[in-house]
């Protein structure tokens, strides 16, 4: 498992799935692979099992939500990991979210993204943080 922090303040991560059985330094983790939803015991999770594909409508709806959900949670003082599979797509999707309704300009969350993960390689993804607004 690897993850890297997208905030100078530490605050919210972006990595690889997580291992079971072992107490990550992150009040809050979020798990975006469909293919892997366990148990983190201590942990706040927060599962949003997605595809690395073009997300449907409700699944658009459901990235939304919990980026603004995690950005409130970082503004409240709770460390965030965002994970999927590998730690680039799914998970950089919503984090590049967050970090825009942190006050991150969308071009500057994803070359951070892509410079810290190499992620937002999915088009889709990559469209939905570019164009992303939130007041």
């Amino acid at each position: 498992m690897g993850y890297s922090y997208l905030t100078a303040d530490k605050m919210l991560a972006q990595g690889s799935k997580p291992p079971t059985g072992v107490r990550l330094p992150f009040d809050v983790v979020v798990l975006a692979a469909r293919e892997y939803q366990p148990l983190l015991p201590g942990h706040d999770v927060i599962r949003v099992p997605l595809k690395d594909a073009f997300p449907s409508s409700l699944d658009r709806s459901r990235i939304k939500s919990v980026a603004q959900e995690i950005a409130q949670d970082v503004r409240s003082g709770r460390r965030v990991l965002v994970t999927c599979h590998q730690g680039r797509n799914r998970s950089g999707v919503i984090s590049g979210l967050a970090l825009v309704d942190l006050g991150v300009p969308p071009s500057d969350a994803v070359k951070r993204i892509q410079q810290i993960r190499s992620g937002l390689t999915n088009p889709f993804f990559l469209q939905m943080v570019l164009q992303s607004r939130f007041v």
